[in-house]
């Protein structure tokens, strides 16, 4: 016997199938291999020369082999007998094997009509049952092992049975399911959970024995006349405890059980023939959806899965195994055996995601029936099973995948790939595999797609970067790798960048400026590339002519070169020389305002605004005057740093100049700046004002001067603008300009008429119309009187109504007041006087001890106080008028008098 490790891969097993044809269009596409296989050997071949296989089961701790001559060989993955549990427990061909969660007993099944049940490594509950009716399926309870579980096991023929050991190892068997003639016999027998799913010709049920009902059926997609010339039997597969997945013929449905919802009323089953003994049942029961359901184009042996992560209960695809009819030589037809994975796209549609043609002995439709398959999803292990060979199926390794991707010519995936799982490799190496991608592309000239592959390939190698940039320099293309270069993690040779500017600057000056703009200076020599450059736009650009646009780019690079070699001078010129806003940025960060301070002027053709600001920032280095006096030839430029100063409250001493700016170049800033500053010389501003004809700044300077009557001269005369001049004469609240412009309008009746519409608040009415010489004719006179007469009347009426609320309302006050002098004052034993605090009921008076009981004086206010301390509050020449008495005296509480002071007596003096 061969030792346990021997697992013997024969190449010529599966025979992948890397082609299918489109309908539509006739390209073929290639489908990548998944799987590896190789033939289980060690006992293998020695059972399969005495025997042919029937049935199949895998646990995760054995091999379960049930063959045609009754025999059920128990072995291990890697196909080592296992003597001691191994058996002929039948008659005839083992047609089902079950094994129960815990791998510690199975069950098994044959046409001779016994059912055996034998442990593995425990025989407690070993048993042979003899049935009167032979079984084609069983399947055992998952918990058989677990004492007082009752060992159930399901057993179908035409009918499903539940078998339970009684006491005194007696079996009681229940029939969940009676079966018609026409529903054929049961096939298939699944158990997972509480949920037992058998299938016959009808269709595959699904029994809840939580519920003691059927819950669904399941029909059968396939066309049954088609497969009349094979037997074809169901395969179930639970993906998890709710999804149950059913290949059948050339068809596979997956379909969930569901929840019971309160609303949902209990699902058929598709059958009448349900046991007779049932339980009350609420009207909620749980249904079954089918999600998908595919037609394929091979005949299925057995279904299982794959898992979307390893170790996940999620699954991803079914996996299928069975065989597929394909045109033989001279029109006939052969069969093969055939491994595919199906990926869910649709409710009846799916992706083929791999198909591989395994080469199989026996392989006829008439042998279906004894190809299977069983599978460790968890440890993505498939075993395939014909009648006198054993196959595992197994992920191929990375080096498989890549040298596949390889040998196809797919390069661009193997690198992909070689790199996502490079510590899986372990006889290829990635970056020979991604070499070998570059050198191709190259060598059919797509230097594009091979420069942007470089980061996949070289990834951190130096030397390979280096390599590649020579390659592509050789190849005179090596500005494709230009962008792909990295800077750092690794960062290469001088020469390496040298070589991508060198070629830029020759051939691509826009690109040049770029890379000038983008790298970092320590990695090529800065002073060698300043020489090139210069060079460039002197000399050799009779040879290599450059257009405005690319030597502007080179200038702009070379502008950056000196920045870095400290040459801020050099770079701050080719800025200017250039119009280009950066120099303002490179003067900025590194503080160099006193190279510039003297070529304000080109700066700010540069940029007003930036200058500006550049100046008034370094106001401490250069002074306003001095910068006004270099842009002397600049007006425009002087306002707008005088603007500038302006909004920082600066530049007072400027007010002339910048009114001699605003009256040239900016009039609407003009007036507000006259009212805004007092810093400017009135007579000066007036004569540049007149000299311009700006009449209302004439106006506002004259009326600041004190000129009124000629401020009001122009309004009227040069801008006949009456409601101005109204507005002029009420700010300056002069009865002498009320009268000058009254006398201004008697000339002209349609501004009589404007006078009395815009004046009629300020002015009386009547001292207009005295004025108004005789036999005048004055357009809209009746108009305007009859407005004036209705805004007095409104006038009118609002003073008589403003006079009788505040005669409501002073009414309303001294009932009020009378009300509260009217109000009654309460004096009881706890009664204080406001004044002293004492009590107003004592034996003696606050004032004399002599006096047993003192006089209370109550004011209308309510307050309560001793006639005393009236008389003491009262200041002495109050006292000694002939009109003052204690019966008109007020309150001093609530009126005292100015400068009088009240002293409490002694606290002898309050009486008791």
């Amino acid at each position: 016997m061969q030792s346990a490790d021997e697992l013997v891969s024969d190449d010529s097993i599966a025979r992948k199938e890397s082609q299918v044809t489109d309908e539509d269009e006739e390209e073929e596409v290639l489908l990548e291999p998944r799987f590896t296989y190789s033939r289980i050997l060690n006992s293998i071949p020695s059972v399969f020369t005495k025997d042919a296989a029937s049935s199949l089961v895998v646990h995760d701790k054995f091999v379960a082999i049930g063959t045609q001559t009754g025999y059920i060989y128990i072995l291990d993955h890697l196909g080592n007998l296992h003597s001691e549990s191994t058996a002929r427990r039948h008659r005839s061909a083992v047609t089902a094997i079950s094994v129960d969660t815990a791998g510690s007993y199975v069950a098994s099944c044959a046409l001779d009509a016994r059912i055996s049940i034998y442990g593995i490594g425990s025989d407690e509950f070993t048993q042979t049952i003899d049935l009167k009716v032979a079984a084609r399926s069983v399947a055992i309870s998952p918990d058989f092992s677990k004492r007082g579980s009752g060992q159930m096991f399901v057993t179908g023929e035409r009918d499903l049975l539940l078998h339970e050991r009684r006491f005194f190892s007696n079996h009681k068997y229940t029939s969940l399911y009676q079966g018609l003639e026409r529903d054929g016999l049961i096939s298939q027998i699944s158990w997972r959970g509480s949920c037992i799913a058998f299938t016959n010709d009808t269709g595959t049920r699904i029994y809840d024995r939580n519920e003691e009902r059927m819950i669904a059926l399941v029909q059968p997609i396939h066309d049954a006349n088609a497969m009349s010339g094979c037997r074809v039997i169901p395969s179930h597969c639970w993906l998890n405890d709710e999804t149950l997945a059913i290949g059948w013929a050339n068809s596979v449905c997956i379909c969930v059980i569901l929840p019971a919802c309160s609303d949902q009323a209990s699902v058929s089953s598709g059958s009448s023939r349900s046991p007779t003994r049932r339980k009350t049942h609420s009207s909620a029961a749980r249904k079954v959806e089918v999600n998908f359901a595919w037609r394929i184009d091979m005949l299925v042996a057995d279904i299982s899965f794959t898992l979307k992560k390893s170790g996940s209960d999620l699954w991803k695809e079914i996996v299928v195994f069975g065989m597929k009819r394909l045109p033989g030589e001279k029109g006939g037809e052969v069969v093969e055996a055939e491994l595919a994975l199906l990926e869910p796209d649709g409710i009846e549609s799916y992706i083929l995601n791999t198909e591989d043609r395994i080469e199989m002995r026996n392989c006829t439709l008439r042998n279906l029936r004894y190809f299977h398959m069983s599978a460790l999803p968890l440890e993505s292990l498939y075993f395939l099973l014909g009648p006198n060979e054993f196959i595992q199926a197994q992920p191929c390794s990375a080096d498989e995948r890549v040298r596949w991707y390889v040998e196809n010519d797919m390069l661009k995936e193997a690198v992909e790939y070689a790199n996502m799982h490079e510590s899986q490799l372990r006889e290829l190496n990635a970056l020979q595999i991604g070499k070998a991608y570059i050198d191709s592309l190259i060598a059919k000239g797509h230097y594009h797609e091979a420069a942007s592959n470089l980061r996949t390939v070289c990834g951190r190698y130096k030397d390979q970067w280096e390599y590649y940039v020579n390659e592509f320099e050789r190849h005179n293309v090596v500005l494709q790798v230009a962008k792909y270069l990295p800077v750092k993690d690794p960062q290469l040779e001088p020469e390496s960048y040298q070589s991508v500017l060198v070629a830029a600057l020759y051939n691509h000056p826009l690109l040049f400026h770029g890379l000038i703009k983008a790298w970092n200076p320590e990695l090529y020599r800065v002073g060698a590339i300043i020489d090139m450059a210069m060079k460039r736009v002197m000399q050799d650009v009779v040879t290599y002519p450059l257009t405005s646009q690319q030597v502007a780019a080179i200038y702009r690079a070379l502008a950056i070169l000196h920045t870095h070699e400290r040459k801020y001078d050099k770079a701050l010129m080719l800025y200017i020389r250039l119009n280009d806003k950066t120099v303002f940025q490179v003067i900025e960060r590194y503080n160099l305002f006193d190279l510039v301070k003297n070529d304000i002027s080109k700066l700010m053709e540069v940029d007003a605004d930036l200058a500006i600001r550049l100046v008034i920032e370094n106001a401490n280095s250069l002074p306003a005057r001095t910068v006004l006096t270099q842009m002397t030839k600049y007006p425009k430029l002087q306002m707008a740093y005088l603007n500038r100063l302006l909004e920082r409250n600066e530049g007072d001493e400027f007010a002339n100049l910048a009114i001699r700016l605003y009256a040239e170049y900016d009039p609407k800033k003009l007036l507000p700046f006259l009212r805004k500053k007092q810093s400017y010389d009135i007579t000066k501003a007036l004569e540049i004002c007149e000299g311009k004809q700006y009449i209302k700044e004439m106006v506002f300077l004259l009326g600041r001067s004190g000129n009124y009557s000629k401020a009001l001269d122009l309004l009227i005369n040069k801008l006949d603008r009456m409601d101005l001049a109204v507005d002029f004469c009420r700010e300056n609240d002069d009865r002498a300009l009320w009268e000058a412009l009254i006398e201004s309008t008697m000339n002209r009746p349609e501004r009589i008429t404007q006078l009395l519409n815009t004046a009629g608040e300020y002015i009386s009415p009547l001292e207009v119309v005295e004025k108004i010489p005789q036999r005048m004719v004055i357009p809209g006179l009746r108009d305007s009187l009859t407005k004036i007469l209705h805004d007095f009347e409104l006038q009118l009426q609002m003073q008589a109504g403003c006079r009788s609320v505040m005669l409501d309302s002073t009414d309303e006050l001294l009932r009020r007041y009378l009300s509260n002098c009217a109000r009654p004052a309460l004096i009881d034993g706890e009664a204080t006087c406001i004044l002293c605090s004492f009590g107003l009921t004592c034996e003696q008076s606050c004032v004399d001890e002599e006096h047993m009981r003192e006089n209370v004086v109550a004011f209308g206010c309510g307050h309560l106080i001793h006639q005393p301390c009236v008389e003491r509050a009262t200041n002495q020449q109050e006292r000694n008028s002939a009109t003052w008495s204690i019966d008109n005296a007020s309150c001093p509480h609530c009126r005292p008098h100015k400068n009088t002071k009240f002293v409490e007596p002694p606290l002898s003096s309050v009486c008791s």
